[in-house]
């Protein structure tokens, strides 16, 4: 089975499905036909052949396997659907332009035993018993077995934190490279760092001496000697008691380590038995479904002893009841498969996933193997590639991209990072399954530059590159490897990852920025977060009309371009910690999709536009109250907001009336509001107090942060039993603030209070019980 092709056939189906949306009956593009009296005849006609290939995309992908010519004819009709959707959008694009013009003229689990973890434990907690200052810890086993799981697990454990002076880890995978190693652990502990491989060397050497420190190497592949013996040179001047634990599926990389490997077993056929069965039963009564117990245990036994490959299936089994529905997974085809580990797992769950699940899903595969990503990233990056489509007229694409990420998890293929900062919805990631997830998309949907750039000397360095759909940015957008970047004249996504991690910035040169980006016209996200840009041409997005997600935060750019305006189909725009912009577009209200402003901490930010005339806005982050004339009744006039709301700056409100015109009880959509005051003294503690009482939340709220507040008590409303949806209250930096309400009548609410919130009368009720 060509597995690239059949992950292909679920983007060509998306593909498919937005173009029949963009040709409906009564959509935007037929309706200006009609009214401009073109020829309908065609539209007609390209509508019912969409239908037609829609009708037998779904029977040609079930086929592929045993038709080699259903494979060609897919990639055949990749080229052709292209060139339609291309077509079709820049025709929308139009449609949109005419629009905005015209308004103008009318207006101006899987756990290790503990065993194995207490050994790793010990291990590294232990002193070398031969005086050595470096020891390497080489943990072995299948593709499945939990090596990662354990590795990360013992990474994170108190004890190990407390033991050591620096940690780091980096992914090698299969491409093995001492130079990108060296420069990604120097970045993972914060450094600063140039493509000058002597440089980073010595660097690396520094930051490691006299230090006693943890380095995590997972998915080692390389067994060269020589190499491996170059790499451990630049860890030896450590301190006494330093650590490595490489991670491989290799027992010969194990050997050449010489440092007395851990290896991790398959699950007897016993034990994998029994945990299929809880899992898989859970919440049913194993009595009463005797014949599923019996088809699991040969379901189990197909597993192979593999912990992740059960944690996969039993996920996607959970949602099935009917013993049919269990025996097509025992029956199929794919346990037929060439591989002996993870894969057959793996495809039976990837080809279970509705259609919409498994385009998402693959989309994910752009992001490397562990890298964590916020939910509200990825979903809005969904968005703009037109994989989530809103289903009814009261249901956000927001919402119903949180569906989608919450099915994942529930089908146990994604993971949320424990404790991670849930403001941004949580971070998440798709770990051990990214080796496979890449290998099934690398020939035809996206790429990383860490693909590209081994084989540059290369004419076709990469089955099916120019075709790619989206890239990933290892590092930085250079202009010594941008023009192989300018050559994929499909791509879509173009992302920096590694650098978005750290607080320094990159530079990215003109030519990049006036010659190179503007020819992207397919684009449509675009992130330029964290590089050294103080300037952005007008020119650039003059061409990108399909663009619809856009990224310019941790920049020193003053102001925004003329051009940006011209986005009419821009959906997301993320401006956030722009210390130095001063001034948005005046032509703003122009941008008729925009749906998400994400302007927090751009402290110097005047206001021109009120955000009233962003008429499809639906999350506002950082807006700022009174200021250069922003007023919060403005606000007031937002009906359609949803999701989240983040005002700062509240120091500036004297006024309780000005709270009470935000009209923010009758803003029911709205489940996470963050209300921030600044640094400042206040005159009058009651009226602080009046403000904060004008600023209550409907009692759909779900998540509220209050920072900065300056009144000695809160109102009565923060601990109303009315607010039965609230789960999360974090209370900041309230100096003032000398007493709490019961906050015990809220059944669900997990309240948080900083050290800085001095409160001395917290009352008997403050925990929920």
């Amino acid at each position: 089975m060509d597995i690239g092709i059949a992950v292909g056939g679920a983007f060509l189906s998306s593909v498919l499905q937005v173009l029949f949306d963009r040709l409906a009956p009564q959509g935007e593009l037929l309706n200006m036909f009609r009214r401009d009296k073109h020829d309908l005849r065609i539209l007609k006609k390209l509508r019912m052949t969409l239908l037609g290939l829609q009708s037998v995309l779904s029977d040609a992908q079930n086929k592929q396997a045993s038709n080699p010519y259903v494979s060609q004819w897919l990639n055949e009709l990749q080229d052709a659907v292209d060139s339609a959707e291309k077509l079709i959008e820049e025709v929308n694009y139009e449609v949109l332009r005419l629009n905005v013009e015209g308004q103008c003229q009318n207006l101006g689990e899987t756990s290790n035993p503990q065993n194995e973890t207490e050994e790793l434990v010990g291990r590294l907690l232990s002193v070398d018993a031969n005086g050595r200052r470096l020891t390497v810890i080489p943990i072995v086993g299948m593709g499945g077995v939990g090596k990662t799981t354990l590795a990360k697990g013992v990474y994170n454990d108190e004890n190990v934190n407390d033991h050591f002076d620096l940690k780091a880890w980096f992914c090698v995978f299969e491409q093995y490279d001492a130079f990108r190693i060296a420069k990604g652990l120097l970045q993972e502990i914060g450094l600063q760092v140039d493509d000058n491989i002597n440089q980073i060397q010595i660097k690396l050497k520094e930051s490691l001496k006299g230090k006693k420190f943890l380095t995590v190497l997972d998915d080692v592949w390389n067994d060269n000697y020589n190499e491996w013996d170059d790499l451990r040179n630049l860890f030896v001047q450590g301190d006494l008691g330093s650590k490595i634990i490489v991670t491989t599926r290799k027992e010969c990389v194990a050997l050449m380590m010489n440092g007395g490997a851990m290896n991790v077993g398959i699950l007897s056929n016993e034990v994998s038995r029994a945990l299929f069965k809880r899992h898989s039963l859970k919440n049913r009564d194993p009595e009463e479904h005797l014949e599923l117990e019996e088809i699991g245990k040969k379901i189990a036994e197909k597993c192979k002893g593999l912990p992740l490959a059960m944690k996969t299936l039993v996920g996607m089994l959970r949602s099935k009841s009917t013993i049919e529905e269990w025996k097509r997974i025992l029956r199929s085809e794919i346990w037929d498969l060439p591989d002996n580990g993870m894969l057959p797992a793996l495809m039976l769950s990837y080809n279970d996933l509705p259609p919409h699940l498994k385009r998402c899903f693959s989309y994910c595969a752009i992001f490397p193997k562990d890298y964590q990503f916020y939910k509200e990233q990825v979903i809005q990056l969904w968005i703009a590639n037109g994989l989530v489509q809103q289903l009814q007229k009261d249901e956000t694409v927001e919402k119903l991209g949180n569906q989608y990420i919450l099915e994942l998890i529930s089908r146990s293929l994604l993971d949320r990072v424990p404790d991670s900062f849930k403001w941004k919805g949580g971070v998440f990631s798709s770990q051990d399954f990214y080796n496979i997830l890449k290998w099934m998309v690398r020939n035809s949907l996206c790429m990383t530059l860490s693909m590209i750039l081994p084989k540059l000397h290369l004419q076709n360095f990469v089955p099916g590159w120019k075709t790619s759909k989206d890239l990933i940015c290892w590092n930085e957008l250079d202009t010594c490897r941008i023009p192989w970047v300018m050559k994929l004249e499909q791509l879509r996504t173009l992302l920096p990852i590694n650098i978005q991690l750290h607080l320094f910035s990159v530079n990215i040169s003109k030519r990049v920025l006036h010659n190179i980006l503007p020819r992207l016209t397919f684009l449509r996200a675009l992130s330029f977060s964290r590089y050294d840009i103080k300037e952005l041409p007008n020119v650039l997005f003059i061409k990108l009309k399909l663009l619809r997600f856009l990224d310019l935060s941790w920049r020193k750019i003053k102001q925004l371009p003329d051009s940006i305006c011209v986005l009419y189909n821009l959906e997301t725009l993320i401006v956030s910690s722009c210390h130095c912009l001063e001034d948005l577009p005046l032509q703003m209200g122009n941008l008729i999709n925009l749906s998400y402003l994400d302007i927090r901490c751009c402290s110097r930010l005047k206001m021109p536009l009120h955000p009233s005339k962003l008429k499809s806005l639906q999350v506002l982050l950082g807006v700022t109250c009174l200021r250069s004339g922003l007023k919060l009744k403005d606000l007031g006039e937002l009906c359609n907001l949803y999701g989240s709301l983040s005002i700062v700056e509240l120091k500036n409100m004297v006024d309780r009336r000005e709270g009470l015109k935000a009209n923010r009880r009758e803003k029911e959509h709205i489940e996470r509001l963050s209300l921030s005051w600044g640094t400042s003294i206040a005159e009058n503690s009651q009226t602080e107090r009046d403000i904060l009482d004008e600023l209550q939340p409907n009692t759909n709220i779900k998540e509220l942060e209050i920072s900065g507040y300056r009144g000695t008590k809160f109102p009565n409303w923060l601990a109303d039993y009315s607010y039965l949806k609230l789960e999360t209250l974090s209370l900041s930096h309230c100096n003032n603030c000398d007493s709490l309400p019961a906050l015990g009548q809220l059944p669900s609410v997990t309240p948080r209070a900083t050290p800085k919130t001095r409160t001395r009368d917290l009352g008997p009720q403050v925990i929920p019980s």
